[in-house]
This record gives C-alpha cells, structure tokens and sequence, in this order.
C-alpha cells in the first residue's frame, strides 16, 4: 500500500493523548503515519486563529509534514471534527477522506459570519462568551464540574482534566473563534464533498442523532450510530472509531 497518512484532531480540552485507545485498536498497517497533533500548543494551529486562518495553516502544516506524499485521511472529534471541516472545505484535493464524530455542521442559514440579528447565534455567542470568562478565570475545578454536568455529554466518559496541561487563555479564545456563532453554515460543502466524508455519531446523543437524520434526509449523506455511546464517543466507543478508520484503510489496499 502506498504511503497513508492519518490526522487525527481531538476535541475542545483534548490532548493526543486522547487516541490512545484509537490506535491500539487499528491493525499494524505498511506505511501508514499517524499525527495527533496538539493544536491548543501548537502556535500555528492554535486559537488565536480565526476559522479560515486555521484551516490554511492546518493543511500548510499537513503538506509540510507529509512533503506532499501519500494519501491522507483526516479524523475529526467534536471541535476538531468542526475544524477538521474547515481544513477539508479549504483544500478538499488535499483530503483522501474524513471520518467527522460528533459533529456540528453549523447553524442551518445563509449567515457566513457571526451576526448578532440571528437570535440563535447571537444565543450561542453569549454562552461562549460565558465559558469563554470561566475558563480564564473560574477555579479550574469548579469550570470542569460545571462543564461536564452540560446536557449534550448525557454523562460520557471523559479522561481528567488537569490545569497543568492547558494555556487556559488559549482554551478561552477557543471559545470564541471557533464559536459555533462564527461558524458558517458548512451544509452546501458537506453535500458537495460527501463522497469523502464518513459521518458519525453516539446512539445516546439524541441531539446529533437528530441533526445527523436532517442532515441524511436533506443531501443524502449517511451516517453511523456509535451504540451505547453519548457525545463523546471517542471515549465511549474508540474500537468503533478504530473500525471505521479500518474501512478507510481497506479502501487503500
């Protein structure tokens, strides 16, 4: 098989580290690299960049890193699954296929940016901009608890979380520039590229489980339900995620 490289992108709090259990499920593959890079510490590729500064500097670094060989294949968790969007959107030649978990495709309007005359993002901004403060400036203990008890995680599981390990300003902006509010609406792009994409989501998460059913009705894209798992199924179900990352490798056979 020729060369194949795997990009996998954590979510918001993540940490490569959060793939572990991923990658021990997937069989010893020839020539396949894997990258889990760390884009809360990675200058390049952390928050302090818009949406569409972060995708150029993300498949800049793919292409750096690869020097533009193999095949690459992109997997994308929660925000990361947001961002892995983005990078797919901005150089969709450069993406072999994307494997995007518990994914929100946007507001569903024809808003590109952030306008505060559409109630639901102008909603959303303000509870960013809320967690946006408490992760900057709440005792850290407390911002977890508090964080964890949202409705969408239905109680998933999730590793700890330490201070230690976060630029606490850099997990703010994320807040804020990755806001679903400053998302655009990446139906139309989703649709254009569905051959490429592979949508996923946990049985448990009633929410994504509806809007990925909207999603198939509307353009036609299927999806796969993780069982048992919540949102966060990269925790709940990483052999699931590991087997549809071995069906992208097949392709590759």
């Amino acid at each position: 098989m020729e060369r194949v490289n795997l990009f996998l992108l954590h979510g918001f709090l993540g940490r490569p580290s959060d793939w572990e259990a991923v990658k021990a499920s997937l069989p010893p593959v020839t020539n396949l690299r894997i990258y889990t890079p760390d884009y809360f510490k990675d200058e390049e590729l952390s928050s302090v960049h818009g949406f569409d500064q972060w995708a150029e500097n993300f498949n800049d670094w793919v292409h750096d890193e690869t020097k533009g060989t193999g095949r690459n294949i992109l997997v994308g968790y929660s925000l990361g699954g947001r961002l892995a969007l983005q990078a797919l959107a901005q150089n969709p030649t450069q993406w072999f296929k994307a494997l995007l978990i518990s994914t929100n495709p946007g507001f569903d309007d024809n808003f590109k940016n952030f306008d505060p005359s559409s109630e639901q993002r102008r909603q959303r901004w303000l509870s960013d901009s809320y967690w946006a403060e408490e992760f900057l400036k709440a005792p850290w203990d407390m911002v977890m608890r508090n964080w964890n008890a949202q409705p969408v995680f239905g109680g998933g599981s999730e590793p700890v979380r330490l201070e230690k390990d976060y630029n606490r300003e850099n997990l703010s902006l994320a807040l804020t520039r990755w806001s679903l509010a400053e998302q655009q609406n990446m139906r139309n792009i989703i649709s254009a590229l569905k051959q490429k994409v592979i949508w996923m989501v946990g049985e448990k998460d009633e929410k994504f489980v509806s809007m990925s059913q909207t999603l198939s009705n509307e353009i036609g894209i299927d999806f796969d339900v993780a069982p048992d798992a919540s949102h966060r199924v990269l925790f709940d179900r990483p052999r699931e995620v590991a087997e549809k990352i071995k069906d992208i490798l097949q392709l590759l056979s």
